[in-house]
């Protein structure tokens, strides 16, 4: 009885085990089942959604990126390059007393505007000049007094000699004393002069328009003969020095107009070629080339520095494009030009895309404002012509085939933090 009590229990268990097994193993197959289904279910809406919004409408085409164009041109150029230069003052002077003496006024500093043959620099105390000149003229009066005397007795002395009361040689000694005032007169009249002349030059006046830049002595101080007091630049004109290859020397002349900017200020100017000195140097086969310009009432220098744009060559007929065209890079140049693709609207009716390619090219030579190129493929040189739009904004971040937008704004980009001045995005190398 207790054995047959022991088989039912096993028989029981063994068959809650089963009942247990089939039950996970129909738990584990309906969970399978269903995440195949949700993954299957999910994949297609992904793609409804990645075609069109909410699964509904025609699939989207790709986002065209917004770009500014250019245009190839085929005109004459004359290549430039850049040479770096400073402006020099067209007169420096130092000016220096001619009196000695003590310095009673010095009325001007480091920057003090001064106008030629008005503007006071500096006093010399006068003194000691007048005091020279007064016993000049005192001894003047006496050799004159002397000599009018002298004319006297010369007179009487022939009015004996007639009468023989003298012989000739005591007129004679006569006439010479005469003749020895007479020098010595001359002699005071010139020392006159030249103490007038001392007393006239006491006072320091600029000699031309400019403007002080270094003071040499102070007020009180005793000064010789030559010491220095001031030093002026001249002002009005001024003068870009370059030194210029010998190769870009046989394309300037003098009277030749020539562009240059001004770095500290930006500013652009026009100036004509004043002087080519004959004399260069042997060492970098350098010739100095001056610039006559404007001083811009005051605005520039002695000592700015200038970019001066000077020829390189002979001018040419080349096919050009802007300079942000052609994206240069060390080991190849590259121009992006824009074809157009037909495409259909969404009511039928045609719609013009254009596409970006990229075309190699060599830059042949350049201008301030635009390169000239040739292809480096022959295959390019039919796309490459006069009238062919190349992009000049946005060409950094394109992709060949990639379609864009034209943007018709012409107004200048302004950076924003993070970005380049086109738009693109800094990436930290």
């Amino acid at each position: 009885m207790l054995r047959q009590n022991q088989r039912q229990k096993h028989l029981s268990q063994r068959f809650s085990v089963s009942v247990l097994s089939v039950a996970m193993t129909t738990f584990l197959l309906g969970g399978l089942v269903g995440y195949l289904a949700v993954k299957k279910v999910n994949s297609a809406g992904g793609e409804v959604s990645a075609s069109s919004p909410a699964g509904k409408g025609p699939p989207r085409s790709p986002q065209a990126q917004l770009v500014r164009v250019g245009e190839i041109q085929r005109a004459s150029i004359m290549p430039v390059r850049t040479l770096i230069g400073d402006l020099v003052a067209l007169r420096t002077a130092t000016i220096a007393t001619e009196v000695a003496g003590k310095v009673v006024a010095l009325p001007v500093d480091e920057g003090t505007k001064v106008v030629g043959g008005k503007t006071v620099l500096a006093r010399i105390d006068d003194t000691w000049t007048k005091l020279d000149e007064a016993k000049i003229e005192s001894q003047i009066a006496e050799k004159k007094a002397t000599q009018a005397f002298e004319k006297g007795e010369l007179r009487r002395f022939e009015d004996m000699f007639r009468q023989n009361a003298v012989s000739s040689s005591e007129v004679e000694q006569k006439r010479s004393l005469i003749e020895e005032l007479e020098a010595s007169l001359s002699q005071l009249q010139v020392l006159l002069k030249e103490a007038q002349e001392r007393n006239m030059r006491l006072e320091l006046i600029a000699p031309f328009d400019g403007s002080v830049v270094a003071k040499h002595s102070e007020l009180g101080e005793y000064v010789s003969v030559g010491s220095q007091i001031v030093e002026i630049v001249s002002s009005g004109r001024i003068d870009a020095r370059i030194m210029v290859p010998e190769e870009s020397l046989p394309l300037l002349s003098v009277g030749d107009s020539v562009t240059l900017i001004v770095d500290s200020l930006g500013m652009e100017l026009e100036g004509k070629v004043f002087s080519i000195n004959a004399k260069g140097s042997l060492g970098s086969r350098t010739f100095p080339v001056r610039i006559a310009l404007d001083d811009q009432d005051g605005k520039l220098l002695p000592g700015m520095g200038v970019s001066v744009f000077v020829p390189v060559m002979r001018e040419s007929t080349e096919l050009i494009v802007p300079r942000d065209a052609v994206l240069i890079k060390p080991d190849e140049a590259t121009l992006w030009i824009l074809q157009p693709q037909d495409k259909n609207g969404p009511h039928g009716e045609p719609q013009p895309v254009w596409l970006a390619q990229p075309v190699p090219v060599r830059v042949l030579s350049q201008t301030r404002e635009s390169y000239a190129i040739a292809c480096q493929r022959e295959t390019d040189v039919e796309r490459v012509v006069p009238g062919v739009q190349v992009v000049t904004e946005g060409l950094e971040r394109l992709t060949p085939g990639a379609i864009v937008r034209v943007d018709e704004d012409r107004s200048p980009l302004s950076p924003v933090p993070g970005t380049y001045r086109t738009g693109q995005q800094i990436v930290d190398k």
